[in-house]
């Protein structure tokens, strides 16, 4: 594809263009740009067939930032389809991810000639544009003319509480007031609402989805005003494939009279804690979602994790059960997100609420 748009400083000087890249014919400059600004230089070829070529919607795309003072490209940015659910409707939205600009090119000029060059073009393709930037990029973004959401915030279950107590309590003193309560907590958990009998559901680990993850999503109820991804089979067995770096796992709930699934948590295990990177419940959600985390959190201590954590941004009523099963809002809007949509669609979305998780962020 040509060059999309051409753009000189105020001083008519530097002229950036901005190019939709070939991922095949430029794979090398995009991997050296992302490498060279973005760390994580082992990572970045996988992230590009991954992310890019293996799209389970269709191809994402890469956009350079080029000077025409030299030949090598000094900006980068990419944008994902992601089919998004707003109550009945289907729409595309465009996921913006690994966005970088040359530490020599680290101006507002040249970052805010791709960021915007990107969104116009994108507007005419998505229904909406939407990411978590890194928060330096704010400003950038803001400026470019996106809107900054509040985003996800971190919510903790601290299951074993001797790992937080002060280290200057002696260890066999630590270990007794820990134990005392943890046994506290567990009444409090369990009491709030009373979890229905544990014969009454099954659990099991999973390393990739099946067809019952389709029924799952299938259960979500389309009238409940919120804008939330597909999260059907093939989206998750492609969101949390197998990466040398990720080491995910699907908790499954179930009934075991039909098989049916009741709800799914992603997990991934760190350094004693569980982080849980995504996360669905059976309609109705009041009801299962509620099973799902009481469940997750007897598992998690059960195999000697010390806490589970979660990244998320939900409806007021669901974060109100994540309170209940004993999660507690430890970072609020720690990933901000960023939105552009057209002036009709931004209306509509105004009654809505998001539910995003770790399974909408592009790594």
């Amino acid at each position: 594809m040509p060059a999309f748009q051409t753009v000189r400083d105020e001083q008519g000087q530097e002229p950036y263009r901005v190019e939709a890249a070939s991922l095949d014919a430029e794979a090398q400059e995009i991997i050296n740009l992302w490498a060279d600004n973005l760390g994580h230089p082992e990572r970045r070829a996988a992230k590009l067939e991954w992310f890019y070529r293996c799209n389970p919607v269709h191809r994402a795309e890469v956009f350079l930032l080029r000077d025409a003072r030299q030949p090598q490209a000094v900006g980068v940015t990419g944008l994902a389809c992601r089919q998004i659910r707003i109550g009945e409707h289907l729409v595309d939205g465009g996921l913006m991810a690994d966005f970088a600009v040359d530490a020599h090119h680290r101006t507002l000029f040249p970052a805010l000639t791709l960021q915007r060059t990107v969104l116009q073009l994108g507007l005419t393709h998505y229904d909406l544009l939407y990411g978590f930037p890194n928060p330096k990029s704010l400003p950038v973004v803001r400026r470019a003319g996106y809107e900054v959401l509040g985003g996800m915030s971190r919510y903790v279950c601290v299951l074993r509480t001797r790992d937080y107590l002060p280290r200057w309590i002696p260890a066999s003193a630590r270990a007794v007031a820990g134990q005392a309560l943890d046994v506290l907590l567990r009444l409090r958990r369990g009491l709030l609402p009373r979890l229905i009998q544990t014969d009454a559901y099954s659990v099991a680990w999973a390393d990739q989805p099946d067809d019952r993850f389709n029924a799952l999503w299938a259960t979500r109820p389309n009238n409940d005003l919120q804008v939330i991804g597909i999260r059907d089979c093939a989206f998750l067995a492609w969101r949390f494939a197998p990466k040398p770096w990720h080491r995910y796992r699907f908790f499954v709930v179930s009934n075991p009279a039909t098989d049916q699934m009741l709800g799914y948590a992603v997990c991934e295990p760190d350094n004693g804690v569980l982080h849980v990177r995504d996360l669905l419940a059976a309609g109705p959600e009041g009801h299962n979602l509620p099973i799902l985390l009481r469940a997750l959190m007897r598992e998690a201590r059960k195999q000697g994790h010390r806490s589970v954590s979660l990244e998320f941004m939900c409806p007021a009523d669901t974060v109100k059960i994540l309170m209940r099963a004993g999660l507690r809002a430890r970072e609020h809007s720690s990933q901000p997100m960023i939105l552009a949509t057209s002036e009709d669609l931004r209306v509509k979305l105004q009654p809505y609420a998001w539910y995003l998780t770790r399974a909408d962020i592009d790594e």
